[in-house]
């Protein structure tokens, strides 16, 4: 079995789960109009859980073990690495907008500021590079680079 050199979830901030948060609350709120506080309260708790666990649930996994790097389902073998660079805010915003180039493989979320963009040789491949949210770039293009 492979050793897991690296493993992040990309839950939302926290800025996503209290926005989350009040738009429950503001269907609570409805819901007490017509239907009364009780009901309310269990319709508020209920959608809270269900958000959570949906927002758990489907977060993307960006995952290094000894052979390969994952992006949840995606995967690219190490050895095939030539360079893995971490961008700060400002040059994700740029290689995601005004840099962007069509033909890289992109596993990013609006949600996170921060990515690493990993150059690979295969002439295979009909990507040019990959792009991954991640919010720890740093660590991460560490990791990728001791393999290398």
């Amino acid at each position: 079995m492979n050793q897991l050199l690296f493993r992040e979830k990309l839950t939302p901030p926290i800025w996503g789960w209290v926005a989350l948060t009040g738009f429950c609350l503001m269907l609570a709120v409805s819901v007490s109009a017509v239907f009364g506080d009780l009901i309310a309260v269990i319709v508020f708790i209920f959608l809270v859980i269900v958000f959570i666990f949906l927002g758990v649930k489907f977060s993307p996994v960006i995952k290094v073990d000894s052979e390969f790097l994952y992006a949840n389902k995606a995967k690219l073998p190490l050895r095939i690495i030539i360079k893995a660079t971490p961008m700060s805010i400002s040059e994700t915003t740029k290689i995601r907008g005004i840099n962007a180039d069509p033909n890289c493989f992109s596993a990013t979320s609006p949600l996170i500021n921060t990515s690493i963009r990993i150059d690979f040789e295969d002439k295979d491949d009909p990507h040019t590079y990959w792009l991954l949210s991640t919010r720890k770039p740093e660590e991460l293009s560490r990791v990728l680079t001791q393999k290398l």
